[in-house]
């Protein structure tokens, strides 16, 4: 099975905006114009039809990806052949594999039609030297939050119930239950798409 790269549509960076209001809220600089058009430069700006793979297990070099427009999910295949969702991002997120741009374990799929910037890891790497007179942000430090948020959800995924994990779900993130197809909601959650309709049944019952 081949990566689905050449999915991709490619456009160029004419408008920026939203890339130039993403560093700019995340990192706490105020970007200079000189500045804004280095990050356009190393930036790439894509298309993307819902439901393609922008990475698959065994790809190297992925990128990340900050999302203008969509909503994407990193997954992974166990034994089993079953998917497991890690985590979804959507508009003004960021998300890729933390191992890059070793070979990843993952793979990174479009949910909805979408918008993103990409950067390799060396162009992120770049960007963040180029704002570090501007910026005091700690790559590392935001690295390890992304690890504390994947850690955190597996401890409340083995310690507390299923349906109490839906409900903290659906009070977190109340527009991807709009969003996201319930069986996508259940392998976040790690439990079946038939169990979680009989949670959501009897959460109605009990109105």
């Amino acid at each position: 099975m081949q990566s689905q790269n050449a999915a991709y549509n490619l456009i160029p960076m004419k408008n920026a905006t939203s890339i130039i209001i993403f560093f700019k809220s995340h990192f706490g600089v105020v970007i200079p114009p000189k500045k804004e058009d280095f990050i356009i430069k190393l930036s790439k700006k894509e298309i993307i039809k819902k439901k393609k793979l922008l990475f698959m297990e065994g790809d190297a070099n992925t990128r990340h990806y900050i999302i203008e427009k969509g909503l994407l999910r990193l997954y992974l295949i166990n034994s089993k052949g079953k998917e497991i969702n890690i985590l979804f991002a959507k508009e003004n997120q960021v998300i890729g594999d933390l191992s890059t741009p070793q070979a990843t374990n993952f793979f990174l799929e479009t949910v909805e039609d979408s918008v993103v910037y990409s950067f390799t890891e060396t162009q992120l790497h770049k960007i963040l030297e180029y704002l570090k007179p501007d910026t005091d942000f700690d790559l590392a430090y935001g690295i390890r939050k992304s690890y504390l948020h994947i850690q955190k959800r597996l401890v409340a995924i083995l310690s507390k119930s299923a349906e109490d994990n839906y409900l903290e779900f659906r009070v977190k993130h109340p527009d991807l239950i709009q969003r996201l197809p319930q069986y996508q909601i259940a392998a976040y959650l790690g439990i079946t798409h038939e169990f979680l309709s009989k949670i959501i049944t009897k959460i109605a019952k009990n109105k």
